[in-house]
């Protein structure tokens, strides 16, 4: 009896232990339903304001067009995978076309809309916004903002505007009061799309090429060696070199913002709506999907395996995890990539973002490529020393004065005639569709103001200064550090990785599973205890 009684205390009895099995049951069941749960987009309107805070790259606002229903702004907390919208609902006819963190305070964050130019901050880093009048003031009739920027000078934060047809913008109070800073800017020049900071140079990309700002400077300056006439659309530096992104004319690269060459590698016919330096490699959203630059190549990404050729108006990097990148699109929503660009995952798609899964910038194979290279060319050099000699010792030239006259006709070819007539086939980029142009920045209704202006500067004045800027772009060397830098994870992160890629689905089933075998097994052993 006392075998028995004790064997009871430790099974219950079978009435209990079936309750508690179709309990186990019931929670094997449900388990898996969050897991099943597909995360959706919160809005079928295009996003044109994206931003990533400077304190988490899991933390980024959205703004969105007004069509086809009502613009919003939204915010997410974990890395694009749920979106909650703000709890201050927007005007009527409001588009958004800018988002602004401060560098500086990740609690403020600014937002304008693309149609009247109305502006909208946030304290509490994107969840409720008030509207702010001041900027309405210093707009012109129908001029609107549809640019951010923002840089710390002398300690504080200064945001500028980029106008549609005032020029530029400042605040230097976080953005309740704004004044024209447009000196040295003129006709189309006043039409700013982009912004960039390189050295304490602040740039500005316009309907009119570039300008830009010295420091401690009150007054713009002309660009004069950038192609005039050209609408730069996005700008970015990355590793001291600063990418102007047009639209249809190409993309130019510069060492000094002075000496500018295209750079023939990235696709003709696109139009560059935005750049985003990911960290360790540059990422252009086009009309046509989005390219990364892999060594000196341009490639184009993918979206959730597949390629993508959708229209992307918006890209924002994590400036605090290198090579995390988001892309605002049309259609898609916002996409997320954690490798520089490269591959893509869209909110449905989206896994948890773990830091230490994020794939290290490749610093260590770029800079061992570029010695071996070098070294062949001092070995090449010595060899020519040799074999003007024995050509010059037999004298008995001297008499004839066709020697040294045939040695001025080998000079002449080396005036590079050739180089500059090959530079010709890149005059192709000044095709015209302008259509697109201000589709993304503003409301429906703006884009016939937009397009007949942007159409006649777009065209003519790139095509004269192309081929003197083709010439210096020589980077087939810079090919070979493409693809090493992936290698680094160690095993543990990439069985970890793969982990956490695996689909929801796989993951609620293998619990279910794992779930309906301890239960069997349970049974299994308690079984035979109470024959």
């Amino acid at each position: 009896m006392g075998k028995q009684d004790s064997r009871e205390q430790k099974f219950p009895h079978p009435e209990r232990r079936s309750a508690m099995l179709a309990l186990l049951l019931i929670l094997a069941l449900l388990l898996p339903l969050p897991l099943l749960a597909q995360n959706s987009a919160p809005s079928q309107n295009g996003v044109t304001g994206l931003a990533v805070s400077p304190a988490d790259p899991a933390a980024l606002v959205a703004g969105t067009l007004n069509a086809p229903a009502v613009a919003g702004l939204y915010r997410s907390l974990d890395a694009g995978r749920s979106w909650s919208a703000s709890g201050t609902p927007l005007p009527a006819n409001t588009a958004i076309s800018a988002v602004v963190y401060d560098p500086q305070n990740a609690n403020l964050v600014l937002a304008v809309d693309g149609g009247v130019g109305n502006l909208f901050i946030s304290e509490d880093g994107g969840q409720n916004w008030r509207q702010e009048p001041s900027i309405n003031s210093v707009l012109s009739a129908n001029s609107a903002v549809g640019r951010f920027f923002a840089r710390v000078e002398g300690g504080r934060t200064a945001f500028y505007a980029g106008t549609r047809f005032d020029g530029v913008l400042r605040s230097l109070d976080g953005g309740r009061t704004w004044e024209r800073f447009s000196g040295g800017m003129q006709g189309e020049g006043l039409r700013v799309r982009s912004f960039a900071d390189k050295a304490g140079v602040l740039y500005a990309g316009t309907h009119d090429g570039l300008y830009r700002l010295l420091p401690d400077a009150l007054s713009w300056q002309a660009v004069t060696t950038f192609p005039a006439g050209t609408i730069v659309r996005g700008l970015e530096v990355l590793d001291g070199r600063i990418y102007a992104g047009t639209f249809n004319t190409g993309l130019y690269v510069s060492d000094n913002g002075v000496t500018w060459s295209q750079d023939t590698g990235f696709p003709l016919g696109v139009s560059i709506y935005d750049l985003a330096p990911a960290g360790y490699q540059m990422a252009a959203g086009t009309d046509t999907g989005i390219w990364f630059l892999q060594g000196a190549q341009w490639q184009q990404a993918t979206v959730n395996g597949n390629a993508y050729a959708g229209a992307v108006f918006r890209m924002a990097t994590a400036p605090s995890l290198p090579g995390v990148v988001y892309a605002g699109t049309e259609r898609d929503w916002v996409l997320r990539s954690i490798d520089g660009g490269a591959t893509f995952r869209g909110i449905s798609e989206m896994t948890p973002l773990i830091p230490a899964l994020v794939p290290p910038p490749p610093t260590a194979t770029p800079t061992v490529t570029p010695t071996p290279t070098e070294t062949p060319t001092p070995t090449e050099t010595a060899t020519p020393t040799f074999t003007p000699t024995p050509t010059e010792t037999p004298t008995p030239l001297p008499p004839t004065a066709t020697p040294t006259e045939t040695a001025t006709p080998t000079e002449t070819p080396t005036p590079t005639d050739t180089p500059t007539e090959t530079p010709t086939p890149t005059e192709t980029p000044t095709r015209d569709p302008n259509a697109p142009t201000e589709t993304p920045t503003a409301t429906p209704t703006e884009t016939p103001t937009e397009t007949p202006t942007a159409t006649p500067t777009d065209t003519p004045t790139p095509s004269p200064t192309l081929p003197p800027t083709d010439t210096p772009t020589p980077a087939p060397p810079t090919p070979t550090p493409t693809v090493t830098p992936t290698p680094t994870p160690s095993p543990v992160q990439a069985i970890a990785a793969n982990l956490v890629q695996l689909p929801p689905i796989w993951v609620g089933g293998g619990v279910v599973l794992l779930v309906v075998v301890l239960i069997a097994g349970l049974a299994v052993a308690r079984g035979p205890q109470e024959l």
